[in-house]
């Protein structure tokens, strides 16, 4: 089975060809992935309209197919959006956590408009950075 996993060996090769595609956004939300009747535990590290990238402590099988729940900040409150995805690629770290880049394959009707309207309105209201202890 051939992978969909950009090549590592060169230095940013796939990231490149991975913003060419899409315009990725640095967001950390609560992400839940439901995988054969388990759920995995994740915080994003970046999101699209059509994927996203995490880590988790185990890693999924080539292009398996899962669902994952979306954590989207709408003010004091929190919108759960559910997704249907699939494993594109994935790497192990460093720190023995594996980091997945995910495709987004379905959706619930509107939300895939609430998730580009939300990308949109980060760019705009982007959260305040973290305070340091102490200042």
């Amino acid at each position: 089975m051939q992978s969909d996993a950009p090549d590592r060996s060169k230095p940013g090769a796939g990231e490149n060809a991975r913003l060419k595609r899409f315009l990725r956004k640095p967001v950390e939300i609560r992400v839940e992935v439901e995988r054969y009747q388990e759920g995995l535990s994740s915080t994003s590290i970046n999101m699209s309209p059509s994927g996203i990238c995490f880590e988790l402590p185990e890693p999924l099988e080539d292009g398996e197919r899962f669902r994952v729940l979306l954590y989207i900040p709408q003010g004091k409150e929190v919108e759960i959006l559910k997704v249907s995805a699939r494993m594109v690629w994935q790497e192990l770290r460093d720190d023995g956590r594996f980091r997945v880049g995910a495709a987004f394959e379905q959706f619930a009707p509107g939300d895939e408009r609430r998730i580009r309207q939300w990308l949109l309105d980060v760019d705009k209201n982007p959260p305040p950075p973290p305070t340091m202890p102490g200042r």
